[in-house]
Parts: structure tokens; sequence; C-alpha cells
């Protein structure tokens, strides 16, 4: 066990925190998923505030489309796919571009999804709330808030990788440290990175 320590220890060496997180990252992931939550946060609003002056039922649907899940997973799950790729491969600026761009582009998903969802939310809990105890919406507004940081810090996620997968550009970046693990490792996290998203997708069927 001590040497199985050691060995991982010498193969983490080349991380610090400067290779792994800047302040930089939820500057910019903050922005971006405000810029595609607030719009669609906005739409499903108006179209509860003022649905009488609206093509509100075509609306309703491209809102139910937009809320499901399935894209966001399909396309997310790709992405970890290539980020494991790009774990095996640390050296393919074609894999690490590809698995940024998706998962860059998941997460522009993920903001969008979740300003729908919290929009319907919001419009349902603030015509819930003449009928409702106090206590009952206290609980309810906790739930909502509690439900929006575990969406937030999963979608989150996918763009703190795509930051990762954005340094084989740099100089000196996380991949090119990855460059430095030995093999077995990075074959490994390949396996994790591969073949778990998959299988959670199909266990969706």
């Amino acid at each position: 066990m001590s040497r199985l320590r050691q060995y991982l220890r010498t193969q983490v060496q080349p991380f610090d925190s400067a290779a792994l997180w800047s302040p930089r990252v939820a500057k910019e992931g903050a922005l971006i998923v405000f810029w595609w939550a607030a719009p669609s946060f906005l739409i499903v609003w108006l179209v509860a505030r003022f649905r009488n002056y609206l093509p509100a039922t075509y609306l309703e649907s491209a809102i139910s489309e937009g809320i499901g899940p399935h894209l966001w997973n399909v396309v997310g799950t790709l992405g970890l796919v290539l980020v494991g790729f790009a774990l095996l491969f640390p050296r393919s600026r074609f894999v690490a571009r590809s698995a940024y761009h998706v998962l860059i582009n998941t997460y522009a998903i993920g903001g969008l999804s979740f300003g729908l969802l919290f929009g319907q939310l919001f419009s349902t809990f603030t015509a819930s709330t003449k009928n409702l105890a106090l206590w009952k919406t206290w609980l309810m507004g906790a739930g909502g808030v509690f439900l929006a940081i575990q969406v937030l810090a999963l979608n989150f996620s996918l763009w703190y990788l795509g930051h990762l997968m954005a340094s084989r550009e740099a100089n000196d970046g996380f991949l090119h440290r990855v460059e430095r693990v030995a093999f077995p490792l990075r074959f490994f996290s390949f396996l994790v990175f591969a073949t778990v998203p998959v299988i959670l997708l199909f266990m969706e069927m």
C-alpha cells in the first residue's frame, strides 16, 4: 500500500494549483451560463404572464423540448468520451480541440435548459404560494435553491473539463503535464471517462 501511495504521489507531482484552477474559469463560466439562462428564463416568464398575447402553445412546446435532458446527456457523454481520449493521447491537438468544443457547447445547452426549467418552476411557485402555508413556501423555496445548486454544479463540471482540454494550446498547461503521467494511469483514466458515461447513458434506455 505504501508503494502504491508513493507511486501515485510521484505521478501527480507535475500538477499544481495553477494547472488545475484559476479564478478566470469560474468567472467566464458564470457569465456564459448567465447569458444562456437569463433570456430563456425571461421567455418562460413572458409566456406565463402574457400567454393571451403570444403564440403560447408553440412556445410552450419549444420550452418543453428545451428542458428535456436527452440532448444534454447524449452530447455530454460524447464530450466525456473525448476527454478520455485526450487523457490517453495528451499530445493530440485534434482530440483536445474536439473535446473542448463538444464540452463547451454542452455547457451552453445546459445553461439554456437551466433557464427554461427554473423559469417554469418560478412561475409555478409564484402562482401557488397564495394557497400554501408559509412553512410549505419556505420548504419549496429551499428545495428549489438546493436543486439549482446541484444542476449548476453538474453543468459547470463540463465547463471545467473544457477548460482543461483547452490547455493543449498553452505552453505548460494541464494536458502537457498529463504527458508525464505513466501510460497505465492514463489508460485507466481513459476507461473511466470512456465507459462510465456510456454505461449510464444505456441505463437510461
